[in-house]
């Protein structure tokens, strides 16, 4: 799947979602870690990774939740982001943002007509989504992109996250930069990378004590869960993830009679053999890991590379998406 709009800033409610923008550099905020990457090329010609740091973010510093404040410590958290993007050497350029999944409520939305107007659009999206959030409607910060349109019937797949908690972020970037053009949860970067089959697909991405399962078929996203693991699993995190995989795959086959044929996994730092194993004992489908296209990286030094490898999907996920929306 690919993003022609969704996470774009909009200039003007009125006149439709903006065509997908990637910025020269791409900044990934998490509760463990910071992670900048500095892009080179154009869409057309073709983009790669010229550099990427990841910086260790203490533990105290952010908490991601949708509803609460998510920055207990704003200085440590500035400094963070100053010294990785010092390091990638970003200048003032404009960012594009990631955030953790656990701050955004995600689904697809069924219509039977949906206006042509994009406020109006939004208007109508964002009062679907009302039921989905931990906070009033009015807070939110709605992004959405049809998937399908057929007669009677429009698919539409919106993200949501409260103002507030995006506004925690975007200021911690600090004002030189004029904001974020870009803003997506860290699952949805990864849709670019995984192949559109008709058949049905599992995401799993496990990252910073959280994991996020997408369930894809063709373009559509039919499920996306975001689920905290439990602070005591951190011995038996692969039991706690594959649990919630099967969760997905359950939920799935008894609401919309699907099977899943094949499943993929982002696991950062990445995962031991452990995980893996124990995915295709819950799931009885094949595990393919999300592994960031190495031909993205021809630039990098070898300490980069290998950031690249641990945590680099995300960024190599826009990079892809770019090349699909020049």
């Amino acid at each position: 799947m690919n993003w022609s709009g969704i996470g774009n800033r909009q200039k003007s409610a009125s006149r439709g979602t903006a065509g997908f923008v990637l910025p020269a550099v791409v900044l990934e905020v998490e509760p463990e870690f910071v992670a900048a990457a500095r892009l080179e090329g154009s869409a057309r010609a073709g983009r790669s990774v010229r550099h990427l740091g990841v910086r260790a973010l203490d533990s105290s510093t952010l908490a991601a939740h949708p509803s609460r404040p998510n920055v207990a410590n704003a200085d440590n958290l500035r400094q963070t982001i100053e010294e990785v993007l010092t390091a990638i050497g970003n200048g003032s350029g404009r960012i594009g943002l990631i955030v953790p999944d656990r701050v955004v409520r995600a689904g697809t939305l069924s219509f039977e007509t949906l206006p042509d107007n994009h406020h109006e659009a939004a208007a109508l999206v964002r009062w679907r989504m009302r039921e989905n959030l931990p906070f009033a409607p009015d807070e939110a910060r709605i992004s959405f992109q049809v998937v399908s349109r057929e007669a009677g019937h429009t698919e539409v797949f919106a993200i949501a996250a409260r103002a507030s908690i995006l506004g925690e972020y975007e200021a911690a970037l600090g004002a030189s930069n004029g904001g974020p053009v870009l803003t997506l949860p860290a699952t949805a970067t990864l849709l670019p990378l995984v192949p559109e089959r008709n058949s049905t697909q599992l995401l799993i991405h496990a990252c910073s004590g959280w994991v996020t399962t997408v369930i894809v078929a063709g373009k559509q996203v039919y499920s996306w869960r975001t689920s905290e693991l439990a602070q005591t699993a951190e011995g038996n995190w692969p039991r706690e993830v594959a649990a919630e995989s099967t969760r997905a795959v359950a939920s799935i086959r008894d609401r919309q009679h699907m099977e899943i044929t094949r499943a993929w996994l982002c696991a950062r730092p990445p995962a031991e053999g452990g995980l893996i194993s124990d995915l295709k004992r819950e799931l009885g489908c094949e595990i393919e890991m999300i592994a960031p296209p190495r031909e993205l990286a021809g630039t990098l030094s070898g300490e980069e590379r290998s950031l690249y490898d641990h945590f680099g999907a995300p960024v190599a996920g826009l990079v892809v998406n770019s090349a699909k929306n020049p």
